[in-house]
């Protein structure tokens, strides 16, 4: 690079010395001479970021002007498992790149790090604009993509829906009422021989029962046999919207295939859901409201939303009703539906898993609070193990508002963006031992740390007689699928038992196995953890 720059320099001299040129001519040598002296600039980072000595033995060589970002875009569709390949080549936590639209990004791999941006200095790292404006046709402004007094009003709002009660209600309700649906549709497919897709499957009952429980929404996307209009848009909407991080100039380049118009379908049919689901509200009577409730009285995120009013008095129009919609839609929904399909693709893998869960299953007679909580501990267990390997919200970017020293040393600069992902540091053998890529959910028992250490855990058959230990409690910022610090998620405890309650309802009565020749499930790139193609099983019922 030094020998061509020094080579254009050479030639506008010459040229120069050649005398007078037309307006032309001579604006054209002025935008190369300008050209050059950005190469000079920026010789291997994005035009527009300061050179960074500091963070020399940590920076992922970029090109002139873009620095990383070809390359980053090259890899947009595998971009989760190169992080993770990076970082084991760069053998450290710190990793630094530049890249056009974002500038500088420092991506972390450390709990300790992650436990200083989310925690110990959380107030000086926000969402920020990139990513609100980047998210926005989605999102809008809801609780995943706000920061600071609208950020705190959407938790504060929704916390009042999560107790104990609300979970022993939800369980021996609506959890089971729908994990019932899908065994009917399972127990279908059995009797006719019909492999299902799996992943499609948990989607829709994730979605029926968030829909009906937070909003009182009737999708019934279990019931029909067509295509689930909802769940399509919002799949493409999420994905489409991923990917606009790969691309600076996606605002123009969206524009000039059918993206664009695509992209504005999928929100006009979400949208649609959620201004039904408010119009609905507003038109509601006393008497619809409390049978709505039933004899709980219990108030949902909608009623909570719609009951809010800030300090003069205003409540939220339907245009911030539609935000906490979506935006909750995509917590009740995907999370859980994505987290249960990696779980049962790697039981199907893991034999000795899939009967440890039957013989645990053997000894609970129906999904209760407490047969959740206490009775079903090797199931959780496979459940955390799931979400460790497959988070549902793989990676996460911060802006810094101020400068800042990270606990190692490594200085931040405001406007710096931290990029954390929980998908690299559940693979990370630094932090989770040497067998950290393998699925084995007795790293989740307590007693086990020899072996984790030596990496010496394996799957074991037990018999239904064996007594699990207590699954261990992880720090949240070695395990954050669930985030951590005051941003964790809020229905942490809701997806468990929401996902240990289909567990038990479906694991009773099937087993499933991978019908051959499919290729082995990949992520898609996407806001969330979708896998790439269906999951495609035999329904086996059990005897």
């Amino acid at each position: 690079m030094a020998s061509v720059i020094a080579s254009l320099l050479l030639l506008l001299k010459n040229r120069i010395q050649q005398g007078p040129k037309t307006r032309a001519q001579k604006a054209g040598w002025l935008a190369l001479l300008s050209f050059v002296l950005l190469l000079i600039k920026y010789p291997n980072r994005a035009i527009g970021t300061s050179n960074r000595p500091d963070l020399k033995e940590f920076t992922w060589k970029g090109m002139p002007l873009v620095g990383n970002t070809i390359t980053i875009f090259r890899n947009r569709n595998k971009f989760l498992s190169s992080i993770v390949e990076n970082f084991e080549k760069f053998d450290g936590s710190v990793m630094s790149t530049t890249l056009l639209g974002l500038g500088r990004v420092i991506a972390i791999n450390d709990p300790v790090l992650l436990e200083h941006i989310l925690k110990t200095n959380f107030e000086n790292y926000e969402k920020g604009y990139i990513l609100n404006s980047t998210l926005a046709q989605v999102l809008g402004n809801g609780i995943f993509n706000s920061d600071g007094a609208l950020w705190k009003m959407h938790r504060k709002t929704a916390s009042h829906v999560f107790s104990t009660k609300i979970y022993r209600a939800l369980i021996e309700g609506a959890f089971t009422t729908h994990s019932l649906q899908l065994c009917t549709v399972l127990d279908r497919a059995a009797k006719e021989g019909r492999p299902v897709d799996l992943q499609a499957l948990f989607l829709r009952l994730t979605l029926d029962a968030f829909a009906k429980l937070s909003f009182g929404l009737e999708i019934d996307s279990l019931g029909k046999d067509g295509k689930d209009a909802f769940g399509n848009a919002f799949d493409f909407a999420v994905i489409e919207t991923d990917q606009r991080f790969m691309n600076p100039l996606w605002r123009v380049t969206e524009h000039l295939s059918t993206k664009a118009s695509k992209m504005k379908q999928a929100v006009a049919v979400i949208d649609s859901y959620a201004y039904d689901a408010i119009q609905k509200r507003r038109h509601e009577t006393t008497d619809e409201a409390a049978r709505r409730q039933g004899s709980t009285g219990r108030e949902d995120l909608l009623d909570l939303f719609m009951k809010w009013r800030d300090d003069d008095g205003q409540a939220l129009d339907d245009n911030q009703l539609r935000d906490v919609f979506i935006n909750f839609i995509i917590a009740g929904r995907d999370t859980t539906a994505q987290a249960l399909s990696w779980m049962y693709y790697e039981v199907m893998k893991n034999p000795a898993v899939e009967h440890n869960i039957w013989a645990e299953l053997a000894h609970v007679s129906q999904p209760t609070y407490e047969s959740l909580t206490k009775e079903m501990r090797y199931s959780n267990a496979v459940f955390m193990e799931a979400l460790r390997l497959y988070p549902p919200v793989p990676r996460n970017l911060k802006t810094a508002v101020a400068d800042d020293v990270l606990p190692n040393g490594v200085a931040v600069q405001r406007g710096d963006r931290i990029l954390f992902s929980t998908y690299a540091i559940g693979r990370n053998r630094a932090v989770w031992g040497p067998q950290a890529p393998e699925f084995l959910p007795e790293r989740w028992f307590e007693g086990n740390m020899v072996e984790i250490e030596k990496g010496m855990l394996s799957n074991t058959v037990h018999g239904p007689e064996h007594v699990w230990p207590k699954v261990r409690k992880e720090s949240q910022y070695k395990f954050s699928s669930f985030n951590a610090g005051p941003r964790i998620c809020l229905g942490q405890t809701f997806a468990t038992l929401e996902a240990l309650t289909v567990i038990h309802m479906i694991s009773s009565r099937f087993q499933f196995r991978l019908v051959p020749g499919q290729e082995a499930p990949e992520p898609v790139p996407s806001l969330t953890l979708p896998m790439k193609n269906p999951l495609m099983v035999h329904v086996i019922p059990r005897k």
